[in-house]
């Protein structure tokens, strides 16, 4: 069914009239410094993330909504504190191996400045009171759009300053010809957040997520950028407890002009925040899911699981359930399905991991196993630590 659907794309694009393939083919040079239009095409450049510096966040609504009962307490004894050095000291070394390994492979990596949010204090805003998080997952807050690097309007009060790790790298790719767009950064007053969000009440958030509704209201724009897959010409954005729907329109509006098409998605869970430890495209027409967590609605109307990717010639594969990985304070154990393409073929994932390498292999891919399973404590796996700067590729279309 892959094979088909790429026919199909190819007979598109040599179909289209001079004018229309100048657009669909990519009117951008590939000489440019900054380029991707998706999740698959040929790895070139990458921004990786820095494990030290970091500490453990305040537990206010934002996180709360996305963390269990069992994080709260352990969350509020703890906020603000430095993670454990010895825990840092590991995670580091393996973020190393996994920037060796990125280099191996052919591939440019680029790193944050190292700041050290650890040993500062507390900031105030006109809204609220928080403190610095980290410069992890540059996949959470930043995404690529063809040309265009998008800092997103994030709804994390701990997240807010996070963006000026990477402010100098991205000042540089500006200097040599990249777009650059910060989205309207959300205020994060207490307007932002659902009044009386029912936190304890699994029954009735049960029914919130099932019509769409989380712990943001639509007072301002926000969305995570890692709630957000590109598919060439369609963005897939989840709605979540970081993304609404005011969010989903401003990037819808931003893109449009490129001629593509965003879709806001809903899948099953009451802590519902970022889409790549649910569904992520490996290749064009082969995407994988997480059986535990089925979507529920795409663009506002119910859908049975993933059926609208079907109906549009992908196959829909489930992924095996994880092995070594499990579940940490913030990070789900199906964070082992959370990886990165380096291209149609190769795919960086956890090692020790073996159902989930059989299972690539069978999908025609090449596994290249690499082990930070003490990065994922501190949050996320390979798709969130990296940011795809520039990918060898064409703007097209894949859904049929």
């Amino acid at each position: 069914m892959a094979s088909r659907l790429l026919r199909r794309v190819s007979t598109l694009v040599r179909g289209a009239s001079s004018s229309q393939r100048c657009i669909s083919s990519n009117s951008i040079s590939q000489d440019v410094p900054v380029l991707s239009w998706n999740e698959w095409d040929p790895l070139e450049e990458i921004v990786v993330g820095r494990a030290e510096g970091q500490r453990i966040p305040f537990l206010h609504p934002d996180l709360k909504a996305k963390t269990g009962p069992d994080a709260w307490k352990w969350l509020q004894e703890n906020g603000g504190k430095p993670h454990d050095p010895e825990a840092v000291k590991k995670a580091s070394a393996q973020i190393e191996e996994l920037c060796n390994v990125l280099r191996g492979e052919g591939v440019k990596v680029q790193r944050p400045e190292p700041m050290r949010w650890d040993e500062m204090g507390t900031f105030n805003t006109p809204y609220f009171e928080d403190g610095g998080l980290m410069n992890a997952c540059p996949r959470d807050g930043l995404m690529v759009v063809g040309d265009e690097i998008i800092e997103a309007p994030m709804a994390w009060r701990s997240r807010v300053f996070e963006y000026y790790a990477y402010k100098k790298m991205f000042a540089e790719y500006f200097k040599r010809g990249a777009k650059w767009t910060a989205a309207p950064r959300p205020a994060m007053g207490d307007d932002l957040f659902v009044k009386d969000f029912p936190f304890e009440d699994l029954e009735a958030r049960a029914a919130m997520v099932a019509k769409g509704d989380f712990v943001l209201t639509e007072a301002e724009p926000c969305f995570d950028a890692a709630d957000a897959l590109r598919f060439g010409r369609d963005i897939i954005i989840c709605l979540s407890h970081g993304t609404n729907r005011s969010g989903v329109e401003w990037l819808r509006r931003h893109v449009a002009h490129h001629g593509i098409n965003v879709h806001s998605l809903v899948f099953k869970g009451l802590q519902n925040c970022h889409a790549d430890a649910t569904f992520i495209p490996l290749k064009p027409g082969v995407l994988v899911t997480c059986p535990m967590r089925p979507c529920l609605l795409v663009n506002d109307i119910p859908t049975d699981g993933w059926e609208w990717f079907s109906k549009r010639g992908w196959e829909v594969h489930e992924v095996p359930e994880p092995v070594v990985l499990k579940n940490t304070h913030y990070v789900s154990k199906w964070v082992h399905m959370n990886v990165l393409s380096i291209d149609e073929e190769r795919v960086v994932m956890q090692k020790g991991e073996e159902p989930l390498k059989n299972f690539f292999i069978k999908l025609g891919m090449k596994p290249i196993e690499v082990d930070i399973q003490h990065a994922n404590q501190l949050g996320g796996a390979f798709h969130c630590w990296t940011l795809d700067i520039k990918r060898r590729g064409t703007l097209q279309n894949y859904f049929s």
